[in-house]
This record gives C-alpha cells, sequence and structure tokens, in this order.
C-alpha cells in the first residue's frame, strides 16, 4: 500500500473540492510532492498537517483497529478472507456504535432502521455522527422476517401473542425493529413469551429448528438453510461505519478492495436474499 494519498483521497479526507486541493499545493498550504507530472501527498504528514490546523480535532487519538457492532456472516468472512486482519467484538448495532464513539473501535457495523421505517442508518447517522469524521459505506441489503417451522399457524406478527419467541440481545438492530413491529399491530412487548435469546442470526434459527422457540425475527438465508419456512417483513440496509482516517490504511482498503472479486461474489450468492450489489458505495460522508 503507498504511503502516499492521491488528490481526490485528500479531497475526500477534508472534504473539500478537489479543485481546492489543487490551489493548497500551488500555494505550498499542505504538504505535496510531484512525481511524473502528479501531485502525490505523504500520509503522515498530511495526518501532522491536519493536526497543526486543528481539522478534525477530535480525533487526536486513533481508535482501536477493531471492528464493533453488528454480526453478519458474509462480513465476518470477508474480514478474514480479504487478509485485512481486523479483529471483531460483534455486540450489536446500538451497542458497536457506543463503542465507536469512544474510539474502541475502527469499523461498527449496524443495521438499526429509521424511525419512521422510511429507511436504514441515515437517521443515526444524522443524529449521531454528522459532525465526526466517520463514512458510512454500504454492505449488503438483507431480506428479513419471521422464522418459524412449517405448517405452522402464525403468518405474520398478528399471531404472535402466546407464542415462544426468540430474542436478540438488547442494543440489537434486530430487537429494535422486531419490538416496533410488534407495537404496530398492538402488542405489548412485556408480555411477550421470549424463551431464548439468541446471539447471533445463526441461532435465532436454529432456536426455531431446535424446537425452542416458534418465531424468530431473522433473515431468510438461514431459513432456507434450515428448511424453514419464512414470513418477509423488511429489506434492511447493512452498513459500515468506518473512521475516515483510517479508511485509507492497508486493512481497511484490502477489504474493501475484495468486495470487488469474483471470491466475494460467489460467497454472497450462497446466502439467499442477499443482495451486495451496491457493496463499498459511501453513504454518508461526516463533517470534518
Amino acid at each position: 500500500m503507498s504511503e502516499f494519498l492521491t488528490t481526490k483521497e485528500v479531497a475526500e479526507l477534508l472534504r473539500i473540492k478537489e479543485r481546492k486541493v489543487y490551489d493548497l499545493a500551488a500555494r505550498n498550504t499542505i504538504p505535496c510532492a510531484k512525481a511524473t507530472g502528479k501531485l502525490l501527498f505523504p500520509k503522515a504528514e498530511i495526518r501532522a498537517w491536519m493536526q497543526e490546523k486543528g481539522i478534525s480535532s477530535e480525533t487526536t487519538t486513533a481508535p482501536q483497529a477493531i471492528v464493533v457492532g453488528s454480526h453478519d456472516p458474509v462480513f465476518e468472512w470477508a474480514l478474514s478472507a480479504s487478509g485485512s486482519g481486523i479483529p471483531t467484538l460483534f455486540s450489536g448495532s446500538f451497542d458497536g456504535l457506543q463503542r465507536y464513539k469512544k474510539r474502541e473501535g475502527v469499523i461498527c457495523a449496524i443495521h438499526i432502521e429509521n424511525t419512521d421505517q422510511s429507511g436504514w442508518n441515515s437517521e443515526i447517522m444524522n443524529q449521531e455522527l454528522a459532525s465526526s469524521p466517520s463514512v458510512l459505506v454500504h454492505w449488503a441489503r438483507r431480506e428479513r422476517g419471521l422464522i418459524v417451522k412449517p405448517d405452522t399457524d402464525i403468518s405474520g406478527f398478528t399471531d404472535l401473542a402466546g407464542e415462544r419467541l426468540v430474542a436478540r440481545q438488547s442494543g440489537t438492530g434486530s430487537q429494535t425493529a422486531f419490538l416496533s413491529r410488534a407495537e404496530q399491530v398492538g402488542l405489548n412487548p412485556e408480555t411477550l413469551n421470549f424463551t431464548r435469546e439468541a446471539q447471533t442470526e445463526t441461532e435465532a434459527a436454529l432456536a426455531i429448528l431446535e424446537d425452542q422457540a416458534d418465531a424468530a425475527f431473522g433473515l431468510r438465508c438461514f431459513a432456507e438453510r434450515y428448511g424453514l419456512d419464512f414470513i418477509p417483513c423488511c429489506i434492511e440496509s447493512y452498513d459500515l461505519v468506518i473512521d475516515r482516517h483510517a479508511y485509507f490504511e492497508p486493512p481497511i482498503q484490502s477489504l474493501l478492495s475484495f468486495i470487488r472479486s469474483a471470491a466475494f461474489a460467489a460467497e454472497a450468492a450462497r446466502y439467499v436474499g442477499y443482495d451486495v450489489t451496491d457493496a463499498g458505495q459511501v453513504l454518508f460522508n461526516g463533517a470534518r
């Protein structure tokens, strides 16, 4: 990985137009070098210059090189297969977001539905990270709904009263979205019969297969994998909040490059209800 940034990368880092970067270089305001007619910007010197100018001063300490937030099987696989070497601490979207804000992670994976159900993750980004040096990168769209046994009488949320249900941990995007939908059909979350708490999407589906519960709010791919029925409810967006400074470092660039590979496309295709067409697209770029 090069020790230099391109003009475009510097512009994205500083949230300015490329023309402004050329102006800064022409006036010798920003550290740069010329090679074969192109401007190159030394990463270390750019970082030092940003600190000197007070740009993104809230990030004087680098975040820990850990992935926090929500679990996704394809994402977990890609972290390893890409050679990124980034360790993980999956504990849910909301918990991960708090850890990320405290600099305990360099990437936070989230799927948090907007309160008006108009989409995913945009509302929380504007509320929590609008002024932070963070980018939101799309990973996948995933079909989520109720996982139930074949020939069940459950056909939707209105049938869940009195049934044995799988809960996800407090602080997960899936549990929050589940409770919101339950309340919309008149169910009191406090009276729901949760018989099992699952730490992952796999555990949630297995709880149905092993007759530990009657319904789980899970992903279509696991219903298909274990021969269970699936009642679709929504298509969620699973995205990655990434520290903007770390975005250009080798581990994250290795991961983002890998999602354009045939190996990644082949693995994602194994998961029914997944769409990685726009994986890698930047959806949000926080202020300096």
